[in-house]
């Protein structure tokens, strides 16, 4: 309970401050640049960063103790917000130290986040995992739902350095409360313990190389990375720029108005983690085939309001509510997959696995987010999502068929029963 309390406190907090500071940036980006491709290049400047440190550190999360990592890195991400507060507040905004700044975020945040995605079941007693995810993303959709209104209001009154200075003292409320987590031991490998004499470039490729081999025998995992490959590549990217492009370039809709969307988008999420952390999902490969092939379809008619004359309130709606379900649609996607993997995946590799999945899966992201800010450019939307959708149709019915999901029902019950 106390592990529990602490962890959801924690989350509610950074997610809070995350989405306080992730809304300053891509307005003031927008709002600034009107670029939809300026606004996507700190996106993939944060999609490179994930690749590299992931596939670096994976090693290290599984050899080395969890919470340390967790507690040093956080220390560094709190002193590049410092930094950033100290240069916009003496000197303006400058988009290039934004991107330094992102940057260098980008080799700290993801591998926090894939540490503690390895240490759950640490922290938490196993047949616990899903109920704690369906927690996590309740808090997670709350702040969504509330936070960009908390955010649009914000931005109205305060300046881009103030929302910067707010989401620093969050972190570092993050950052104490992580402190008081405990971590359980678990048994690692006789490898991973003895300090053999090994060159850094030789551990870090070996112990990828076993998470590959690792990955590569499982028929369902190694589906997983690949479906994670396409559809980050695809619908991730369009959808890393496209709301945002939408709202505020097209739309012209106010802080407020944008704040308002994000949040009623948010109800969706919320409703779902909800439903998620009450009821047991079964066959979790089922509900991700059936929950892409309605993200794939929704997400065609996302673009309408550009095409129609109607008063902005009516196009508001329209957003907020596609917004809803496909955020609703989502949490059927990211909770039942990590369920499955937490569940599945032996406690050693967990941290490589992670990394794998999450290096991997973002591969493509960059040069896919480039490809659609560039493309949006030219207002190609519904042309664009169509041939998204067609492509997440086509990769989710291949790689999820019906001899794989009955694979992971047999693996996931086997486990589930232990």
């Amino acid at each position: 309970m106390r592990n529990t309390i602490i962890y959801l406190l924690s989350i509610f907090v950074i997610t809070t401050g995350g989405l306080i500071y992730n809304f300053a940036i891509s307005y003031y980006i927008l709002e600034l640049t009107k670029s939809p491709f300026l606004f996507s290049i700190n996106t993939v400047i944060m999609s490179v960063g994930t690749i590299i440190s992931l596939t670096v550190m994976g090693a290290f999360i599984d050899k080395y103790d969890r919470k340390s990592i967790i507690i040093i890195l956080e220390i560094l991400s709190c002193i590049s917000l410092l930094a950033l507060y100290l240069y916009t507040y003496n000197y303006g905004f400058n988009i290039k130290f934004l991107f330094c700044i992102t940057a260098f975020r980008s080799l700290i945040i993801p591998v926090i986040s894939n540490t503690f995605d390895a240490s759950l079941t640490q922290i938490f007693d196993e047949e616990k995992i899903q109920n704690i995810l369906g927690q996590v993303g309740t808090i997670r959709t709350s702040v969504f739902l509330l936070g960009p209104l908390l955010a649009g209001v914000l931005y109205g009154f305060v300046s881009l350095e103030m929302m910067i200075l707010i989401f620093l003292i969050l972190q570092i409320i993050s950052l104490l409360l992580d402190f008081f987590l405990k971590f359980k031991p678990y048994e690692k490998s006789i490898d991973m313990v003895e300090n053999k004499p090994e060159k850094l470039l030789e551990f870090i490729i070996g112990k990828n190389k076993e998470a590959y081999k690792y990955v590569m025998n499982s028929n369902v995992l190694s589906r997983i990375i690949i479906l994670a490959m396409i559809i980050n590549g695809v619908g991730a990217a369009s959808f890393s720029v496209l709301p945002e492009t939408i709202m505020i370039k097209e739309l012209s809709f106010t802080p407020e108005y944008v704040g308002i969307a994000s949040s009623v988008m948010g109800i969706g999420s919320l409703l779902a983690t909800i439903l998620l952390s009450k009821i047991k999902i079964s066959n979790p490969l089922n509900s991700m085939r059936l929950a892409f092939l309605t993200l794939a379809i929704v997400m065609t008619v996302f673009t309408l309001p550009v095409y129609f004359q109607a008063s902005l309130t009516v196009k508001l709606i329209y957003i907020a509510v596609i917004g809803m379900t496909m955020a609703f649609t989502f949490q059927f996607v990211s909770i039942p997959m990590m369920s499955y993997m937490q569940k599945s995946i032996e406690n050693e590799y967990k941290g490589r696995v992670f990394s794998l999945l999450n290096s991997l899966g973002n591969i493509l992201l960059p040069v896919g987010t480039l490809f659609y800010g560039f493309l949006y450019e030219f207002k190609l939307y519904i042309l664009v999502n169509l041939f998204t959708s067609l492509v997440i149709i086509a990769v989710t019915t291949i790689l999820l068929n019906k001899d794989t999901i009955r694979e992971s029902n047999i693996i996931y019950g086997k486990i589930s029963n232990d």
